[in-house]
């Protein structure tokens, strides 16, 4: 294990990008786990919870393709500083908002910000090791989300102390610090990974936006795990979209936890997740990323329906103490998205598809999986105000397990892995 890590983050863009995550991860802590309350604190109904979700989500959505063929084209890069100094902006109009209003560009801003995570996420993998991929993508995801072992429950206690509104227009001030900070070092140290000769400049220069979308359809096409994948990650992303921004709203006011108790839970499934991530990598490495996959998405409708059938603080901390290790040896993290970024997906991804077309692919997946679950949070707010918060857990747990049997049948690791 500790060889691996030696090996991964001796590398130059590697240390700069996990760095830079790890400060990102540390302050986001602070404000973004209490994001729905605190619209709901400054005047926001429940529905318009929803419809913030669905706008934020959006702007990141429309920009994930458009970003990944900038990354493609001119460098991953200059794509990765836009999105970068975006994050800088965005914090600014979110802290000096009163009014649920006044913060909405802010949100659509820091999601337009989101163009860069394409090139970020093909940058990571032309720089780490070919034939560990797993492994170091493991150990990657293990350091960058290390502030979510403990961060969830400082924040608790933080936010109990101060307010939600209080703390978390502090959290966002400390996570403008970090943005800054983030965007200094990359512009210094980040280096260019994608190298095209010039014949290859010449030929890109006559592609248009509809030549390059049909030969995505066509890299597509050729392979059937990715188009399990594309489902998977739609279906996935539509349950998560749905359920996630009530979530805190639920543990708090529905089930009376309180701020710290939330926190905790965070913490414990990050105590446990976490440090697996390096042996989940390993092991996809040995058995293959598809199994270690499954795992991970099988344990999906377990939180949902553990929220929903127990309001029992001590049976939840068993329950994320179950999720953890799921998401833990799935290679990445269930909650919050986990379907698009753990590092068994990432490796999968890497493994199809040649680097040059690696971020057009990434951004075409995230932004057909973002429209189709674009109104996941509207609707979800809708389920909660006509049907009640129970009915909203139920659907989610349903959807959750819908795509299981798909993966058993369907998801194959390839033959032959692109380097």
């Amino acid at each position: 294990m500790a060889s691996i890590f030696k090996q991964v983050f001796s590398e130059r863009n590697l240390i700069v990008t996990s760095s830079t995550s790890l400060l990102y991860q540390t302050f986001n802590q602070l404000w973004r786990l209490w994001w729905s309350l605190y619209l709901v604190e400054i005047g926001a109904p429940i529905p318009i919870v929803g419809l913030l979700a669905m706008v934020q989500e959006t702007s990141m959505i429309l920009f994930q393709l458009p970003g990944g063929m900038l990354a493609d084209r001119f460098g991953r890069k200059k794509v990765i500083m836009l999105g970068t100094g975006l994050r800088v902006a965005a914090p600014l109009i979110m802290i000096l908002g009163r009014t649920w209003q006044q913060v909405a560009p802010g949100i659509i801003l820091n999601a337009v910000s989101g163009l860069y995570l394409p090139a970020l996420n093909a940058i990571i993998a032309e720089s780490i090791p070919f034939d560990r991929r797993g492994a170091a993508y493991g150990a990657y995801r293990a350091l960058t989300n290390s502030p979510q072992i403990f961060m969830p429950v400082v924040s608790g206690i933080y936010i109990s102390r101060l307010g939600i509104v209080n703390g978390v227009r502090m959290g966002l001030i400390l996570y403008e610090f970090a943005a800054i900070t983030a965007f200094i070092a990359r512009s210094i140290f980040l280096r260019e990974t994608l190298i095209k000769n010039s014949i290859q400049e010449s030929e890109s220069e006559k592609y248009s936006s509809r030549e390059t979308l049909s030969a995505l359809r066509k890299s597509l096409t050729v392979s059937r795990t990715l188009l399990v994948m594309l489902l998977v990650a739609t279906v996935s992303s539509f349950s998560m979209r749905m359920v996630t921004p009530f979530l805190a709203i639920y543990a708090v006011n529905v089930i009376g936890l309180d701020t710290i108790q939330w926190g905790l839970l965070q913490s414990i499934f990050s105590i446990i997740s976490i440090p697996l991530f390096m042996l989940g990598g390993v092991i996809s490495d040995r058995i293959g990323r598809v199994p270690a996959i499954i795992l991970a998405r099988s344990l999906t409708p377990t939180e949902y329906l553990g929220l929903l059938l127990t309001q029992n603080f001590t049976h939840l901390m068993f329950l994320f103490l179950l999720i953890g290790i799921g998401g833990g040896l799935g290679g990445g993290t269930i909650r919050g998205g986990g379907y698009m970024g753990g590092p068994s997906w990432q490796a999968l991804i890497a493994d199809i598809v040649p680097s040059e077309n690696r971020g057009k692919v990434l951004g075409l997946m995230a932004t057909i999986a973002g429209l189709i679950s674009m109104p996941a949070s509207v609707f979800g707010g809708y389920v909660w105000e006509e049907l009640g918060p129970n009915m909203l857990l139920t659907i989610g747990s349903i959807l959750g397990a819908s795509i299981i049997p798909i993966m058993f049948l369907y998801l194959k690791d390839p033959r032959i892995r692109e380097r």
